[in-house]
């Protein structure tokens, strides 16, 4: 059975990198990975003897999108992840994929220490590659220095709202939403950009840029569970039930929790899109142990990095997994299809103007 009419998945990391650890070093763990993903060479350019590549996961991606139902997916950035080979996979299959700006070269250039990292040259690529087809918003989660996880140096509101007011006006420009991260995900790195950046810590931030750009949608990435989940969704859905262009994922709540946005009269199935993180290096792991509580203060399920297994060498079942935790949800509350329809995929198309095959597939009223 179809999750819905015209199915989107918000958040999907469509590029892998591959590393040789058999003739490096490093040991292969997840901090280690995440520092040699910003070295990568594009696959389809990189000679033959590259030891870290980033090529497009387009097969897989396609075999899963056939298998699932999922119609179109919004391409997302990931360390060292390509804007260049975003732009490809868009090209090939412009009615599978849409895909969200980053600042790729500015942001590996730092990491390499060709050149110091700058807010303004960031939104010049931004903007640049905002100007492209195909192109639909700014993220995954809002552009930083990546250089300071190694100096591990705090970034303070009032130079964060400084650099987060050049990314909006970008956003502004181009009447795009951009994606506020916040939190990050467990059990894989050392220096964490969670603890070191306001708008990562606190989501609460978003409300100081959302009452200067009014007109610009947020997208809150992961709906808050990564991290400190249960202050961060909690905080999230504060957020969306004031503002209501402010979007939620829930591709990563597990059943119980769908209940906490959903039960919100002031945020409901308008504001909650789909999105699952699609290609990333986590697992979905269970909690026998508390699924009789009913309460998602102690998750039967959950998405996370667990260090003690090693680098996840598979691709990760993320459609299969979610789906489940909505059809779960959908039939516990006899949920109307038209409004998993809007969740599923028709409040995306509303805010990335994407054409769905036919009109008046979602709810709408005169």
């Amino acid at each position: 059975m179809r999750m819905g009419r015209f199915v989107i998945d918000t958040h999907v990391h469509g590029q892998r990198v591959a590393v040789n650890f058999e003739n490096r070093e490093e040991k292969p763990d997840y901090a280690t990975l995440s520092k040699l993903m910003w070295q990568a060479e594009d696959a389809d350019q990189a000679d033959d003897d590259a030891e870290i590549v980033t090529y497009r996961n387009t097969d897989r991606l396609l075999y899963d999108m056939d298998l699932y139902g999922v119609d179109m997916v919004c391409l997302q950035p990931g360390f060292g992840f390509s804007d260049r080979l975003h732009g490809k996979m868009v090209e090939e299959h412009p009615d599978k994929f849409v895909a969200f700006a980053h600042p790729y070269e500015t942001n590996r250039k730092a990491v390499a220490g060709e050149e110091e990292w700058d807010i303004d040259r960031a939104c010049e690529e931004m903007d640049e590659r905002l100007s492209q087809d195909g192109f639909v918003g700014i993220g995954e989660m809002l552009p930083f220095d990546p250089t300071i996880t190694e100096r591990a140096e705090r970034i303070p509101w009032e130079e964060r709202h400084d650099q987060l007011r050049k990314i909006y006006d970008v956003a502004a420009k181009h009447d795009v939403p951009v994606r506020w991260h916040p939190g990050s995900v467990n059990g894989g790195y050392e220096r964490d950009p969670g603890t070191l950046l306001p708008d990562r810590r606190d989501i609460k931030y978003a409300i100081d840029l959302h009452l200067e750009y009014p007109e610009v949608p947020i997208i809150i990435d992961h709906g808050g569970v990564q991290g400190n989940w249960r202050k961060n969704v909690e905080e999230s859905c504060n957020v969306a039930a004031t503002y209501d262009n402010v979007y939620i994922e829930i591709g990563n709540y597990w059943s119980d929790l769908i209940k906490r946005p959903m039960n919100d009269p002031n945020i409901g199935p308008e504001q909650l899109i789909w999105g699952t993180d699609w290609g990333a290096s986590w697992i979905a792991t269970n909690n026998p142990a508390n699924r009789s509580t009913g309460e998602y203060d102690y998750p039967p399920q959950r998405w996370t990095q667990i260090k003690s297994r090693g680098l996840q060498a598979h691709q990760a079942d993320a459609w299969g997994t979610s789906m489940r935790q909505i059809d779960k949800y959908a039939r516990e509350v006899d949920l109307p299809a038209d409004d998993l329809n809007l969740i599923m995929g028709g409040n995306v198309c509303r805010l990335l103007d994407i054409d769905p095959p036919h009109k008046r597939l979602f709810p709408e009223y005169i």
